[in-house]
């Protein structure tokens, strides 16, 4: 097989991985419904068992954005106005994902394994063609220092 036809091969094979990989998270996404604890992030901090369990106002989780806020824009040079403001920013990012609940509902074994075999064998088929060493490198000429290395290493 001449190169030409190998890398015609191996770009075949990758978008096909890749199209595999792409067609399975797909139906997987289809299957999946996503919704909300009740009261969002009251559920969230009720769930915890953070503050009694009685759950926090999702006005109260903006407070230290708006705390780090200010102090950035009074100190600017401030590392404690950025640590805030990204800890707030966090609070609130945090806040809206544990308030996401994800359900995969009833399905078949077949659809569940056409799924899995579509994603990771197309991950698997992907992977492979771009972490392949090339076949190339027994014809290419070595150093002494590779001679040197490989005495070194018996």
């Amino acid at each position: 097989m001449n190169e030409r036809d190998s890398a015609g091969r191996q770009l075949l094979l990758l978008l096909l991985g890749m199209l595999m990989c792409g067609s399975g998270l797909y139906i997987f996404a289809k299957h999946v419904t996503v919704s909300t604890y009740g009261n969002g992030f009251n559920g969230m901090y009720s769930r915890f068992g953070l503050f009694g369990g009685n759950g926090v106002p999702g006005g109260l989780v903006l407070v230290p954005l708006i705390i780090g806020i200010v102090v950035w824009v009074i100190f600017p040079k401030s590392f404690a106005g950025k640590f805030i403001t990204m800890l707030g920013t966090l609070f609130i990012i945090f806040g809206v994902i544990s308030a996401i609940r994800l359900e995969f509902p009833k399905t078949s074994l077949y659809e569940l394994i056409i799924m899995l075999v579509l994603i990771f064998g197309g991950g698997a088929l992907a992977l492979r063609i771009l972490f392949m060493p090339d076949a190339d490198t027994k014809n290419v000429k070595r150093s002494k220092i590779d001679d040197i290395n490989d005495k070194l290493n018996e």
